[in-house]
């Protein structure tokens, strides 16, 4: 019967008569080379002399484990031992170093609010609590000690404990094994429901506010309605090159950062916010005079700078608390600078806007779909722009007639068009039957 091939070897160093270790090593398997291919091509131990026995008993050892086909590298097993002691305390920094959303990094101001609702909320209660520890039970206890009236704060903070925890049960970002076994979450708290609807203003209220703003940024005001929803952050960095007068057309390309000391604005926060909005005829005459008088000439030039500063964007809170003395001078002090987009909507609502013109329409999942219905949607937001217009500034001046005769005739000359090409196609048919 053959002799039985020994596993692994051990050798002798520097030499057997001058002995100061004992190396145990054996090939590594090929098969751990797929889960871990940065390994060594042998895995060896040392051992002090005389300790010969237990060198063997390590190699048996790790021999019966790849018989098994439950073998790690000491790395990894390290690896999962360290994990077993990870605190959530200990855990966070990293990950938050680490969030993207949708692959890019994270908006400054999005780090800075998460930040701060995991050190208030989070890390006070579940801070020194290993991660394999925390249990849908301790997160129940843990809700239950906050205050029931802060629906939106117990919220937001279940969120971020709930993405902390998601990672952690997900592979890392180079292939480390997860964190935790499994995901402890099986429970969320239904949305908070907002105390109290927006009263949308009317357009005499949007008015008188608008009159009460200093004069060099009241246009704010009809931007934020007319632009279809505009936000804060993307008013204060409005540029001329984003008011296309010919085509009626405003760009809305970056917000204002205010958490990121390197840079003043960055891309809107999400994606679909990088849209084109249409302005009403009526508001042309008004944009004209306010980028003649208060705006630089170049296309980088900011519609709404630093009152000492014009190569800055204004501040948003400089912008808020000019809006917060007009609001109580209007009558409105309940209604903030966000809730004029509520107004916008509320009056495009109202003239029919359809939901999905609500959401923007060019925001389909199809892309060929939306380049198919492009032509109709561009005519009917031209339509809902002048009826948003009609409500806010009516035809009571020569400019704003000219501006809406001016529109209408553009608007005649494309249906003549259309109907000289519409007529040909008849005339090509009738001479097909």
């Amino acid at each position: 019967m053959g002799r039985t091939r020994a596993f692994g070897s051990i050798a002798y160093k520097p030499s057997k008569q001058r002995l100061t270790r004992i190396v145990a090593s054996f090939l590594t398997p090929q098969e751990a080379f797929a889960t871990w291919p940065n390994l060594a091509e042998r895995q060896s131990k040392s051992f002090p002399p005389g300790q010969e026995d237990e060198a063997r008993a390590w190699l048996s050892m790790a021999h019966k484990k790849i018989e098994a086909g439950v073998w790690e590298p000491p790395v990894a097993v390290k690896q999962r031992e360290k994990s077993a002691r990870l605190t959530l305390g200990e855990y966070f920094p990293q990950w938050l170093e680490d969030r993207t959303f949708k692959g890019r990094p994270l908006k400054a101001g999005t780090r800075y609010r998460l930040r701060k609702d995991v050190e208030n909320h989070i890390l006070p209660w579940f801070g020194a609590m290993r991660l394999i520890d925390i249990t849908q039970a301790e997160i129940d206890r843990w809700l239950a000690s906050m205050p029931a009236e802060q629906t939106a704060m117990k919220s937001n903070a279940l969120k971020a404990l709930q993405a902390i925890l998601r990672s952690a049960s997900q592979p890392g970002l180079h292939g480390e094994p997860a964190l935790i076994p499994v995901y402890p979450c099986t429970k969320s708290l239904p949305k908070p429901e907002r105390r109290s609807q927006t009263v949308p203003a009317t357009p005499e209220q949007v008015k008188a506010i608008y009159d009460a703003m200093p004069e060099r940024y009241r246009m704010a005001v009809y931007l934020a309605v007319f632009g279809d929803g505009l936000r804060i952050g993307e008013v204060c960095a409005l540029q001329r090159r984003d008011i296309d007068l010919t085509s009626r057309t405003l760009h809305i390309r970056r917000g204002r950062v205010t958490m990121d000391r390197s840079k003043t604005t960055d891309t809107p926060k999400t994606d679909r916010s990088i849209r084109d909005e249409r302005i009403p005829p009526q508001l042309v005459p008004l944009l004209q005079d306010f980028l003649a008088e208060y705006v630089g000439s170049a296309g980088t030039a900011w519609l709404f700078p630093k009152v000492k500063d014009s190569s800055a964007p204004v501040h948003p809170n400089s912008l808020r608390a000019w809006y917060d003395d007009a609001r109580k001078e209007a009558g409105r002090p309940d209604l903030r600078f966000h809730d004029l987009r509520h107004t916008g909507l509320t009056w495009l609502a109202a003239e029919g806007a359809t939901v999905r013109e609500l959401m923007d329409a060019a925001g389909h999942a199809d892309v060929n779909t939306a380049m198919r219905y492009q032509h109709s949607l561009d005519t009917r937001k031209d339509l809902l722009a002048e009826r948003l217009g009609d409500k806010l500034l009516p035809d009571e001046t020569p400019e704003i007639l000219r501006a809406r005769i001016a529109d209408l005739e553009k608007r005649i000359r494309k249906m003549q068009r259309e109907r000289r090409s519409l007529r040909e196609k008849l005339k090509t048919l009738e001479a097909q039957l």
